[in-house]
């Protein structure tokens, strides 16, 4: 995927418009994103391997909400999707959806961190 498919620029404009025209609020932000996300993947994967839909889609929640602050549209997508079929306790969630997931955020992390490194 493009940069421009799994990042929203005017989220990460608007951030460096709010820091003077530096990358570092984002940067921040990346850290946090790169710590946080993961930890938020495996619950949910724990929660739906447990059966528990309600928590999967808290989790999933909180991953969209986490994603929408950094700008990183397609993870937010991905995670809305994914909250809305947890919350169907009879729905089963495939592997495949996880996976993708995961791969998202971490085309995302790279994408990121090359925003970062552009300077932009």
């Amino acid at each position: 995927m493009a940069a421009t498919d799994l990042l929203d620029l005017p989220t990460l404009r608007n951030l460096v418009d709010l820091d003077d025209g530096s990358t570092s609020l984002v940067a921040e932000m990346t850290a946090l994103f790169r710590e946080d996300s993961p930890r938020r993947i495996r619950e949910i994967r724990a929660a739906l391997q447990a059966g528990a839909a309600e928590a999967a889609s808290r989790t999933a929640h909180a991953l969209k909400g986490g994603a929408g602050a950094i700008g990183a549209k397609a993870l937010r997508a991905q995670a809305a999707e994914l909250e809305g079929l947890a919350s169907d306790p009879a729905a089963t969630v495939p592997e495949a959806t996880l996976e993708q997931l995961e791969a998202t955020f971490q085309a995302t992390l790279q994408a990121l961190e090359d925003y970062i490194r552009s300077g932009s």
